[in-house]
């Protein structure tokens, strides 16, 4: 699970194969301004970073990502079929409208878990997340999902969180429930990076997100309570971890761990996916015969770089929150943009895992 302790010396846990930066989407807020250029991951890359993670780690995780992973699916199969036996778990991040029946199929023979993004009910995710002509992808990214729900694949929702979305956080998890294959939603907070520095996107209030997370959390209660399909919360499973185990949650995700890798088409690394468009972040090429020397002490650095707000050392739930995500810290701080919205969310998910403690012990 994310978020526990490290040995001394880091062993990644997660490799990041960015296997192209085209996208079928334009999302407005995209960090990664998939779709403005067309690289694809080859071989050779994707090879050399498999190695890689192969000789400096005791098991690790594949996450496909991009731009749209599966513009680039010859390659993810033959990842998969490279590291049979090694005991790699596999996962892909899509916008799910790319899914037909084969793919859906392929994905489950395969045996790679999906997430899939979705910003809402169709009057808000069309906006947000439009094709290149501007039409909605809302109806697509469904039947992607239904696609999959017959296939027998389950999937978790990515919810990226901002000023335009937040008022219909109870409608995205009605939706959730509806659909019969999603496990959980994850919020993912809007970065003022990338096109959303352009895209007229704006960081959700603190006060109101943290009212309507709040609204979807009773929601996703009521619905169960009355026979729908319980919707998780992914953060809240997390937090319900470290309250069962009476343990400190040290670290926020791999990249606050030192122990994440990300690898472009290119062959250029980061120690984090929201961090590639800072320059102060790079790491190397892992083409390089040198990449490895000194990568744990480089993916250290990384960390260093980034303070935390000051409120999170005086904070009496650190023990469980283990601050903010790192990355929208960074990005906050350079743009002024410092908004606490995570924190106030957090607030919200403790709070309501805490109440769930006592009823579950009365």
């Amino acid at each position: 699970m994310n978020g526990l302790s490290s040995p001394k010396k880091p062993r990644l846990k997660e490799l990041v194969l960015w296997v192209t930066t085209d996208c079928n989407l334009r999302c407005r807020y995209c960090y990664a301004n998939g779709g403005d250029e067309t690289e694809y991951m080859d071989w050779q890359v994707a090879k050399q970073a498999l190695d890689l993670m192969l000789s400096h780690s005791d098991g690790f995780k594949v996450q496909f990502a991009g731009g749209e992973p599966l513009l680039n699916v010859d390659l993810i199969e033959q990842v998969v079929r490279y590291t049979q036996g090694w005991g790699v778990a596999y996962q892909l991040q899509t916008n799910a409208t790319l899914i037909d029946t084969s793919t859906a199929r392929s994905l489950k023979r395969l045996g790679i878990d999906v997430g899939v993004s979705l910003d809402g009910l169709p009057t808000v995710n069309d906006s947000l997340r439009p094709y290149a002509d501007g039409h909605g992808s809302t109806a697509a990214t469904i039947a992607g999902l239904e696609k999959l729900r017959v296939a027998g694949i389950h999937v978790g929702l990515t919810c990226v969180l901002s000023a335009e979305n937040v008022t219909g956080l109870p409608g995205l998890v009605e939706l959730a429930s509806y659909l019969g294959n999603v496990e959980g939603i994850t919020f993912d907070l809007l970065r003022p990076i990338g096109r959303a520095k352009k895209g007229k996107v704006r960081q959700a209030d603190p006060a109101l997100a943290a009212r309507f997370v709040s609204a979807a959390l009773r929601r996703a209660d009521e619905l169960a309570l009355i026979g729908g399909r319980r919707v998780r919360f992914r953060e809240v499973e997390r937090i319900n971890y470290f309250l069962s185990h009476g343990v400190e949650r040290k670290y926020r995700c791999y990249f606050d761990a030192s122990q994440y890798l990300v690898v472009d088409p290119k062959g250029s690394a980061y120690p984090c996916p929201s961090l590639t468009s800072f320059p102060e972040f790079y790491l190397g090429n892992v083409l390089e015969p040198t990449f490895i020397n000194g990568l744990d002490a480089n993916l250290r650095r990384c960390r260093g770089l980034i303070t935390l707000p000051h409120y999170c050392s005086t904070c009496s739930e650190r023990w469980l929150c283990a601050g903010p995500c790192p990355a929208q810290t960074y990005a906050q701080q350079l743009t002024g943009e410092i908004k606490p919205t995570e924190c106030y969310i957090k607030r919200v998910f403790i709070d309501y895992a805490r109440r769930k403690e006592v009823i579950n012990h009365a």
